[in-house]
């Protein structure tokens, strides 16, 4: 029996690809949210696997991610495919009601300006989408919101976004990214 040149070729080929490791994005869930919490100025904090949800805060509301919190009370949301933090929710770890958050108190541009440099360094690819999306700022007390939304025609239960929420100390406690889903 005789084995052609393109037959070997092709057999080494299909144990390349075979014995190949596949990779994402982002190694894991936990390296996406080990990344994420250092941009965000997080300390390292062990993370548990809570359960498979739905994102409320999706365009459709039901897109399915992964919920890891770490042992502060954040509350990571993942997109599987991707592993990208899509969703970080931190509200517990808010001061008490009527209670202003410790530390130095910021204006509302430093606090967007925070908001904007985390966006670019958390999302490499937001400069390119910012003509499609329009800036609004708004604030409960000592919590301010800088939300960026895609103009969109389509009909969604909300238009896709970018939330960063900070206190007036500058610590994030909010984040939604539903721009950048896959």
């Amino acid at each position: 029996m005789q084995i052609s040149k393109r037959s070997v070729l092709l057999l080494g080929l299909i144990l390349l690809v075979a014995c190949s490791p596949v990779s994402s994005p982002t190694d894991s869930p936990l390296e996406a949210i080990k990344e994420f919490s250092v941009l965000a100025g997080f300390r390292e904090s062990d993370l548990s696997f809570v359960e498979t949800t739905t994102m409320g805060n999706s365009p459709n509301g039901n897109l399915l991610v992964d919920l890891y919190q770490d042992e502060e009370g954040r509350r990571f949301y993942i997109e599987p495919i991707t592993n990208t933090v899509v969703e970080m929710d931190a509200r517990t770890l808010l001061p008490s009601h009527g209670e202003s958050p410790e530390g130095t108190q910021m204006e509302a541009a430093e606090l967007e300006q925070r908001a904007v440099s985390f966006i670019h360094a958390a999302l490499p690819q937001f400069s390119s989408l910012q003509g499609d999306l329009t800036c609004e700022m708004g604030n409960k007390g000592a919590n301010y919101f800088f939300d960026w939304r895609m103009k969109t025609t389509e009909v969604n239960f909300m238009p896709p976004f970018i939330q960063v929420a900070m206190t007036t100390s500058g610590d994030m406690f909010g984040y939604i990214n539903t721009v950048t889903l896959p």
